[in-house]
């Protein structure tokens, strides 16, 4: 929070400076004629442009103006001729003007550089929010972090107690285009009676996880492989059809695999998702 006031503070004083020393140009540049309004175009123009790209992009891009402008103002003087600048447009006033511009980007060049590292700060923030927040708010599901913990956990359990157990893995298929198909109230109803389905449906003593934003994770406690056709059975009956808030009745399909763990397998947990993910196919769900 701290990090993120001082910061805050800081874009405020670099963008309160920019602005006063924005004023000095606009006074010179607008009492002038049609030279310096292209002038003061190009110079707002520089400012967006490294407001974006950084402080980099804007300064060499200054150097090319100041050196197209210098020359052509400089062969102007020498020749006599009125090609494109008025000779009112001094190259004294050119040079304070190339002064100012380089300030002006700069400060500018600042400006962006806080404003990324705050977006960057904020993105963290929010990553960490959800990677430590234990509770999916959509399924009421355990996240990524507490799915690495209760797996790890179990694995040592069952070395000790000699026992086994699952790890099931749902994909849902085409996620991103029902999502666009049908918007974010429906995305919100299809969890919840996606989580309530999987709830009813296997122990409660199991555990179940959704550890991306199309995957949930169940965790089958002292189950092994020849329960999984019934559990199959069970899945594809309660999550195949889903019906909208418009009453209308839609058939969702699945990606899914698992693994049985043996006592004192070699195998991280880490190494078998791997492995359970690059062997995943569609199945009877």
């Amino acid at each position: 929070m701290h990090t993120t006031m001082t910061r805050n503070r800081a874009i405020f004083v670099y963008g309160t400076i920019l602005i006063l020393l924005l004023q000095i140009p606009t006074y010179f540049l607008l009492r002038l004629d049609a030279e310096g309004l292209l002038l003061y175009a190009l110079l707002l123009l520089l400012i967006v442009l490294t407001l974006w790209r950084g402080i980099v992009f804007g300064l060499i891009s200054s150097l090319v103006l100041i050196f197209i402008t210098g020359s052509t103002l400089l062969y102007s003087g020498i020749s006599g001729s009125m090609t494109f600048l008025n000779p009112s447009f001094s190259m004294q006033l050119f040079f304070l003007y190339g002064i100012m511009l380089l300030i002006l980007i700069l400060c500018t060049g600042k400006l962006h550089e806080l404003m990324k590292k705050q977006e960057n700060y904020i993105k963290k923030l929010q990553e960490d929010v959800r990677k430590y927040v234990a509770i999916d708010v959509e399924t009421g599901f355990e996240n990524e972090t507490r799915m690495q913990i209760s797996v790890n956990e179990e694995m040592r359990r069952a070395d000790r107690q000699k026992q086994t157990f699952v790890f099931m893995v749902l994909k849902i298929e085409n996620y991103r285009k029902f999502q666009q198909l049908y918007g974010a109230k429906e995305i919100q109803h299809f969890w919840q009676q996606l989580s309530q389905k999987i709830q009813q449906t296997i122990r409660l003593t199991d555990k179940k996880f959704r550890f991306r934003e199309d995957h949930i994770g169940l965790l089958l406690i002292d189950t092994t492989d020849k329960h999984m056709e019934v559990i199959y059975a069970k899945l594809d009956q309660a999550l195949k059809n889903h019906q909208l808030l418009k009453g209308k009745w839609v058939t969702i399909s699945y990606k899914t695999s698992y693994f049985t763990y043996q006592p004192l397998q070699e195998s991280s947990f880490d190494e078998l998702l791997k492995d359970l993910e690059r062997e995943m196919k569609t199945s009877a769900l």
